[in-house]
């Protein structure tokens, strides 16, 4: 399989569909947003507190900023895997039919969103516990499912069933898919550069790395989706 040529074409995908960027740009650059948000009122907060002398009333306003910030970093979670289930199904249409819209994505994650929670538990477990494992057994899981998501959305399969036709197809063509992966990591490598450097300058600067990180997230998504329908294209993966 050429993986360069297939990231190429993914780029022709982007340029001649850019709403598939929407989705991961729009999450990316609102918890940006809310991040930031919540990192000056801490701030402020904490000033307040500290100039009255009061450190309990200090204390319980950090907690409850603490409480704000996982209370936040949950609905990323859910607003991310929403957004990447649309962008897949938008890749997916773009790459069959040349166009898309965001209405069939978010048409086509709604009816799979219970399916995409249980697979991202169950991913992230996988992955999860594999990082504490020294770090390589978690790479390791999540090149085996790294279609886990794509299935859902192009197969309409369960969580379950996706992370074992992810794992069949990964393990019939591995070589071809550790190149993908390591292709992806250099690139993401220089977008995570790219955005410490960015971070430096306030407010735009955070802003417009969150463009960049939704934008790298997008075009990796149609590379992946392009890559599991030329692999099944020829190979056939069992759901059941």
């Amino acid at each position: 399989m050429d993986i360069v040529g297939t990231f190429k074409e993914s780029i022709e995908v982007a340029k001649k569909n850019p709403l598939i960027f929407v989705p991961a740009v729009a999450v990316s650059l609102v918890m940006a947003v809310l991040t930031m948000a919540l990192i000056g009122g801490t701030m402020a907060t904490t000033g307040m507190m500290g100039g009255m002398g009061s450190p309990a009333g200090a204390l319980g306003a950090m907690g409850a900023m603490m409480g704000l910030a996982a209370l936040m970093g949950v609905v990323g979670m859910i607003a991310g895997l929403v957004a990447h289930g649309m962008t897949v199904g938008m890749a997916k249409e773009a790459i069959e039919t040349g166009m898309t819209s965001l209405s069939t994505g978010l048409s086509i994650v709604t009816s799979r969103l219970g399916q995409l929670v249980v697979a991202a538990v169950l991913v992230g477990l996988a992955v999860g516990v594999g990082m504490m494992l020294l770090v390589i057994p978690g790479i390791i899981a999540a090149i085996l499912f790294m279609f886990t998501f794509v299935i859902i959305i192009v197969d309409n399969a369960g969580a379950v069933d996706a992370m074992k036709a992810s794992f069949n197809l990964v393990k019939e063509n591995l070589s071809d898919l550790v190149v993908l992966f390591v292709g992806a990591l250099v690139i993401g490598i220089v977008v995570g550069i790219v955005n410490r450097v960015l971070h430096l300058i306030p407010v735009i600067g955070p802003l417009a790395g969150s463009l960049i990180t939704g934008v790298f997230s997008g075009y990796m998504t149609i590379v992946i989706v392009k890559v599991y329908k030329e692999l099944t294209s020829k190979t056939r993966v069992e759901l059941t």
